[in-house]
């Protein structure tokens, strides 16, 4: 059983929103996962194989004990019916206990679809057909986090201090070099940690 597992649509999106949450559970003895649904080919920055050993890296940084990428297409991926059976037998192979994923009101197309995608395949995957072991599983909530807080004018319902683990954060956002995402995860941190009332927090929505 995974304790925590994120859903993600591309490397990069764990570690800038919320790597500091999963680095602070695996320090506390929580088992952690992530599913990403692309290889972030489209990003400019990189090529596909680049990406793939940096999200790989990144993985390592946080110790995860579930890591799978599938393989749908950057800047390509909808809320339908393959996008949901592709997530459900991973969602049966963990077990999570808490699903996190990203906010629907994000900017990025490819976030609102596996936003859906996630919500839907929690779901389904707890019915007993997708069973295979005839073990009922059912997730405790689904968690959200976002990776644009101007367009998206909502603050976050729960603040975690991340302050003890931020090395290990900014150590995962630096894995993803070809991106140069460091800067703006540390904004986000330093920001929502003004909101918190500490040096450094990451947010979650619960809805």
């Amino acid at each position: 059983m995974i304790d925590l597992l994120a859903v993600c649509a591309h490397p990069d999106d764990l570690e800038v929103c919320a790597s500091g949450i999963f680095a602070k559970a695996k320090k506390e003895g929580y088992k952690t996962g992530l599913v990403i649904f692309t290889r972030g080919e489209s990003g400019g920055y990189a090529r596909q194989d680049v990406r793939e050993k940096e999200a790989e890296e990144a993985a390592k940084i946080l110790e995860l004990d579930y890591f799978v990428m599938l393989d749908f297409p950057d800047a390509g991926v909808y809320f339908e019916k393959s996008a949901v059976d592709a997530l459900i037998p991973h969602l049966r192979n963990c077990s999570p206990r808490y699903v996190l994923t990203l906010l629907e009101e994000d900017y990025h197309p490819d976030h609102v679809a596996v936003s859906k995608i996630t919500k839907a395949a929690c779901f389904t995957a707890g019915l007993k057909k997708y069973s295979q072991d005839d073990m009922d599983w059912h997730y405790e909530a689904i968690l959200y986090f976002g990776a644009d807080n101007k367009r998206n004018k909502r603050r976050p319902d729960i603040y975690v201090d991340i302050t003890d683990v931020i090395d290990i954060k900014k150590k995962s956002c630096e894995a993803h070099r070809s991106q140069k995402v460091l800067p703006y995860a540390m904004n986000l941190a330093e920001e929502y940690g003004r909101a918190a009332g500490v040096k450094y927090a990451e947010g979650l929505f619960l809805s």
